[in-house]
């Protein structure tokens, strides 16, 4: 068996602007922030070579190869294992002034699967001469943006990542991957308004563009939406109470169709908007208290669809679809315990049938050693294991003699399909197919039946003195062990 090292040089002592998750509603602007750290200008290299062996899992599940684009899964067997592999090259350009920031980060690395594939070294070649060997990237950037930020209002455009709640792993909106979006938010004396306009990469396999020009909701007879748009439009409002606080939100997928105000009014309710066809909403709730200095409670519900009585449900429609967390975290001076449960329903994000309207974000890959060469990534935007999971997680964090410890165990229970001769996770691919009509000349749709639920034992844990850090993943018999040195 492999172990994986990790071997980082990092630049000691430059502190960047930027955007920081450490809020109910992230990311905020460093102004909001007793964090803030603006005190640099300028362009900064930043080199992190690293070797590694291991038995990590290095084949992606896919559905519908197709050669422009094969929609592939990236946490089945390999865990996102990709986006943990650090670039070997960081090139960060950091500008502040007056409230207005910019921040890019142009990674120099390998290609999305060549990096998990080969992923011994991230040098873009293993031969220095032979330049047939290299792998290059050319999907940057994944962390860009700029942004005005005073005491009370914030507004940026760019891509990272997006969190709703305190949870370690939302299940409205999450920070699996990052998101293409135009965020803004306004502080109140005790409530906080935001929200975000994301764009979903909207090439379809050919499969997927069948479905979605041949099937039609079953609300709007023969009216079929297949313009190549997918956008996902949240807002939420958030309210302060001493120490409880509590938000309540809404996000509006709209596909198959340019949206317009009343898809994207950010002061409406999209529920009421009433787009059969092509929008899909969920609703959520999520609440914090600290009960003491040194106990703090949290828990999320996010509610997709649910059945009752002389309303859709009563023929099928759609099934109950939802998903939910509560946690805790106990914190003394230098060490935090935290414990967290989460479930997603079996049906959650995928109560459409409509390959435009399922709840979930999809990237755009190229890689031209390996395949697939182009790939269709389906990230959730949600709970980071999708629909059908349960999950019991727990961690820890301490700072002792300048060395920072993290421990984290995940149990995670993960329904999977039968597809054919493949059993496989249950995902954005295996989407309800009640909502839907279609002509007579038109096939019935079909998914996959359900299939086994799988146990995963999952355990991160890593140390860190100063800029020496011990990194250790292990997934049932899967196992990274790394060390990293920076400077």
């Amino acid at each position: 068996m492999r172990t994986v090292f990790f071997l980082i040089f990092l630049i000691p002592g430059v502190l960047f602007s930027g955007l920081l998750y450490n809020s109910f509603v992230s990311p905020i602007p460093e102004q909001w922030s007793e964090e803030s750290n603006i005190n640099f200008n300028g362009v900064v290299f930043k080199v992190t070579p690293w070797i590694s062996i291991g038995n990590w899992e290095t084949n992606f599940v896919t559905k519908y190869v197709w050669g422009w684009g094969t929609p592939t899964n990236p946490g089945e067997k390999v865990f996102y294992i990709s986006t943990e592999i650090p670039p070997l090259i960081d090139i960060i350009f950091n500008y502040n002034s007056n409230g207005f920031s910019l921040f890019l980060d142009i990674s120099v690395q390998r290609e999305y699967f060549t990096r998990v594939k080969e992923y011994s070294t991230n040098l873009l070649s293993a031969e220095l001469f032979d330049l047939s060997k290299y792998s290059f990237d050319m999907n940057f950037p994944e962390l860009a943006y700029i942004y005005y930020a005073n005491d009370n209002f914030f507004v940026s455009v760019g891509r990272f990542p997006i969190k709703w709640g305190v949870a370690h792993y939302p299940v409205t909106i999450s920070d699996t991957t990052y998101q293409d979006n135009i965020t803004f938010s306004i502080k109140f004396e005790d409530m906080r308004y935001t929200f975000h306009f994301i764009s979903s990469y909207p090439l379809l396999s050919n499969e997927e563009l069948y479905i979605q020009k041949n099937y039609y909701d079953g609300h709007t007879p023969e009216r079929y939406f297949f313009e190549p748009c997918k956008s996902i439009i949240a807002h939420r409002f958030d309210f302060k109470l001493g120490n409880f606080r509590w938000g309540i939100g809404e996000l509006n997928v709209v596909g198959g169709k340019y949206p317009d105000l009343i898809d994207f009014n950010p002061i409406t309710i999209f529920h009421n908007t009433y787009g059969e066809g092509f929008s899909n909403v969920v609703a959520s709730l999520d609440f914090d208290y600290e009960v003491s200095d040194s106990v703090f409670l949290y828990g999320e519900f996010s509610l997709d669809d649910y059945q009752v009585p002389f309303t859709e449900g009563g023929s099928d429609y759609k099934p109950t679809a939802y998903a939910y967390n509560f946690g805790f975290k106990y914190s003394l001076k230098n060490f935090s315990f935290w414990g967290e449960y989460t479930f997603s329903s079996e049906w959650m994000y995928i109560t459409n049938y409509l390959p435009y309207l399922r709840i979930n974000v999809r990237h755009f890959y190229m890689d031209n050693k390996t395949s697939p060469q182009r790939a269709l990534v389906d990230y959730p935007l949600g709970f980071k294991y999708g629909p059908d999971a349960t999950m019991v997680s727990l961690g820890f964090q301490t700072d002792i003699f300048d060395t920072k410890i993290s421990f984290e165990y995940n149990f995670l229970l993960k329904g999977t399909v039968v597809d054919g001769d493949v059993e496989r996770w249950k995902w954005f691919w295996d989407s309800w197919p009640g909502n839907v009509d279609k002509k007579e000349d038109i096939p019935e749709p079909e998914i996959p039946y359900k299939g086994k639920d799988i146990l995963y034992n999952i355990v991160t844990f890593s140390v860190k003195y100063h800029s020496v850090v011990l990194y250790t993943k292990v997934v049932n018999e899967r196992y990274l062990i790394g060390i990293s040195f920076g400077f």
